[in-house]
């Protein structure tokens, strides 16, 4: 008898231990007993299976399936994120680098329109004006401004624009690493908590490249995007005053600076459709700073191909350029 006893008390020892961890996992409290004392008769319980007994069993399942749909939902909501996400990032060689314009080789004749100080009331009939014409562009945003029109943000990234970081006070004075830091970072974390979207792309406010800015930027292997044509709206030309200024200094690889927020844009608005009606006629394909970099990155490929195999003899056929 004290044998059977024994065996009968191993079996309630997993039976307890089995009902802790369901108690853990389930949420479910379940009575786990002590051992009896020493000299108390263990009495082994009958074990029925009527179905009215069962039935008084407590139901579990409902708090299963409430934990079950939780977790799925919270694991559809991450893959949600994540297909949602954009990342606009650069070729290894242009991460930690300045660039003005990116003349092209190729045969193609390209340009990128760029727009500082959004998102902002002018940003939307640019989109307008973009939208019509099927191009695309890239803004460099300022946090403040992001802050204050955060529908705006999601409509640019919606219709498939390019993204960069402008700062968040859009400062122009000299500042030290921790307030570069915090100015570029608290930009980037609420573009990405409002649109998804994570940028590699950075340009100084006014284009100072002395104000700390650029150089806390370019350690985090940020690609410093200036721009080889500049429409001077600051100092309020017309919008006849601003086509001449782009159509005179184009060239192919060419980076256009305009403005659609931190104030009144009218001008620019009223010149941008003249502006792409006319570098149409000229043969021009408008790109977004990400595509025109990835578009350098190959033309730099092909060329370092052919240069090698011209110092091994000419033995080795060059790729070709698939912007030819």
């Amino acid at each position: 008898m004290a044998e059977i006893q024994s065996l009968v008390w191993q079996h309630k020892g997993f039976v307890t231990l089995g009902a802790a961890l369901s108690s853990f996992v389930l949420g479910v409290t379940v009575p786990v007993h002590s051992p009896p004392p020493q000299g108390v008769k263990l009495q082994v319980p009958r074990l029925t299976g009527g179905a009215e007994e069962i039935a008084e069993v407590p139901a579990v399942k409902p708090g299963v399936e409430q934990r079950v749909k939780g977790f799925t939902l919270a694991v559809a909501t991450i893959e949600k994120e994540k297909a949602n996400s954009v990342t606009f990032s650069v070729p290894a060689r242009f991460q930690g680098q300045i660039f003005y314009d990116l003349t092209s080789t190729a045969k193609e004749k390209v340009v990128a329109l760029t727009f500082d100080d959004g998102p902002w009331p002018d940003t939307l009939p640019v989109l307008d004006i973009l939208k019509r014409n099927n191009i695309k562009a890239t803004f460099f945003w300022v946090g403040r401004h992001l802050q204050k029109y955060p529908d705006i943000a999601r409509k640019v990234v919606a219709e498939g624009h390019a993204i960069g970081n402008h700062t968040w006070n859009h400062r122009y004075e000299p500042v030290d690493e921790p307030t570069a830091a915090k100015e570029i970072g608290s930009t980037a974390a609420l573009i990405y908590k409002i649109t998804g979207v994570s940028t590699s792309l950075f340009r100084p406010p006014g284009g100072y490249l002395d104000s700390g800015f650029a150089a806390w930027a370019q350690k985090q292997k940020m690609a410093v995007a200036m721009w080889s044509t500049d429409t001077q709206e600051s100092s309020y030309p017309s919008s006849e005053q601003i086509v001449r200024t782009v159509l005179d200094d184009i060239q192919s690889g060419g980076v256009v600076l305009m403005h659609d927020g931190g104030g009144e844009h009218s001008a620019t608005v009223r010149a941008l459709p003249q502006i792409i009606a006319e570098l149409k006629k000229r043969g021009y394909k408008f790109v977004t700073l990400p595509e025109l970099l990835q578009m350098k990155d190959k033309q730099l490929q092909v060329a370092a191909a052919a240069k090698s195999a011209n110092r091994a003899g000419g033995q080795t056929k060059p790729p070709v350029n698939p912007e030819q």
